[in-house]
């Protein structure tokens, strides 16, 4: 028989664990199941880490980007709204933080149990589809130049970012809705409510078409984009420079995404997956659990690291910041054209590269005619 973990259980749970499944209606009475005694130990040190390095790190990429410096680059609207997703996201860091020092512990009442459970939901769904728009926007760049100058403009960017907050809201709804307050044995635990076979089967759909399929897009994004341009590099003869410089910085950014968010949503369908096939085997469900245990921290941990990724790898963003940290001190800026005008130059050079094969194309249609 299928039931509820005891009190004992119901505390190992890790926020994200929480928030985005239910896991603890999956075991059988019969499994024996593994406690990592260090993690309520571990876990407290590192999310107090990633709230006090993300909010630092964060705050000045989005006072630089958006206070410092107009936004002068369309791919900034983008990593401003996934900055400041993070941002709020951390916001909620601190309670979680007391609730691994307090053995599971919830101890601040039914409204942030609900919203803090909200807002990691709608933070995942948000960063995935605000890197799926931007690996599309590169695709669009380096594919369809010609249509991507039409296009590409600042409206177009906001009123994209419009539409992932508001999707992302209404995607974690399923979440605020399932968030509640539970007692046993003198302590309350914030935690889901009982799941039914529906519920699974929507958590399940909810999973695939809310972030497996948009991290199948961006893969198809980059792969149609590295066949491309080796195809023009293999042309021309030569590496353009500011045409991967491009690319590599979205490259990287959705490189730590897939690192932090694919373990954990991994196992999360695994745990789904065993729930509806109502598994006996005490092995894969024990796998799961640890594996969601484990791979949460990771997921926390991307919040943090973006500002770190933009400041090493975008000469652009790093002046900004260091503008943002020393305003009186004069930083060299003997590249900002080339990087605020990148954008331009990069369509125009794929321009002319698209222009060429079609070009091509005709006149070998003409002489086969």
């Amino acid at each position: 028989m299928r039931t509820a973990w005891p009190e004992m259980e119901l505390t190992e749970l890790s926020p994200v664990t929480t928030v985005t499944f239910n896991y603890e209606y999956y075991y059988d009475d019969n499994c024996q199941y593994q406690h990592l005694q260090h993690m309520a130990t571990f876990l407290p040190v590192l999310y107090t880490a990633v709230f006090l390095v993300g909010i630092v790190g964060n705050s000045i990429l989005i006072v630089a980007l958006v206070f410092k410096r107009r936004v002068q680059r369309l791919i900034d609207v983008f990593i401003i709204n996934l900055a400041a997703s993070d941002f709020i996201f951390l916001i909620t860091l601190p309670f979680w933080v007391d609730m691994e020092a307090s053995d599971g512990s919830w101890r601040v009442g039914s409204f942030f149990c609900k919203a803090s459970s909200y807002v990691i939901s709608v933070n995942m769904y948000c960063s995935i589809l605000l890197l799926t728009c931007m690996s599309a926007d590169r695709y669009l760049a380096i594919m369809y130049p010609s249509v991507a100058r039409r296009v590409r403009t600042r409206s177009y960017s906001s009123g994209l970012c419009i539409c992932v907050w508001l999707l992302s809201c209404c995607l974690g709804m399923p979440t605020l809705l399932s968030r509640e307050l539970k007692k046993q044995y003198g302590k309350t635990y914030c935690t889901d409510k009982a799941m039914t076979e529906a519920k699974q089967i929507m958590s399940l759909m909810l999973l695939i078409l809310a972030f497996f399929f948009p991290l199948l897009s961006i893969l198809t994004f980059y792969c149609s984009i590295t066949r491309r341009l080796c195809v023009h590099y293999q042309r021309a003869g030569k590496h353009d420079k500011k045409l991967r410089k491009s690319i590599k910085i979205v490259f990287i950014v959705v490189v730590a995404f897939v690192i932090s968010w694919v373990p954990f949503n991994l196992f999360k369908l695994m745990a789904v997956l065993l729930g509806l096939l109502k598994q006996p085997d005490c092995f894969p469900n024990t796998v799961a659990q640890l594996g969601m245990k484990v791979s949460s921290p990771f997921a926390f941990a991307n919040s943090c690291a973006n500002p770190f990724i933009y400041y090493c790898f975008d000469n652009y963003i790093r002046r900004a910041m260091l503008r943002c940290l020393w305003p009186r001190v004069k930083i060299s800026s003997s590249s900002s054209n080339t990087s605020d005008t990148l954008d331009t130059r990069l369509s125009h050079s794929l321009s002319n590269f698209v222009a060429g094969e079609y070009a091509a194309r005709k006149r070998k249609r003409s002489l086969s005619l």
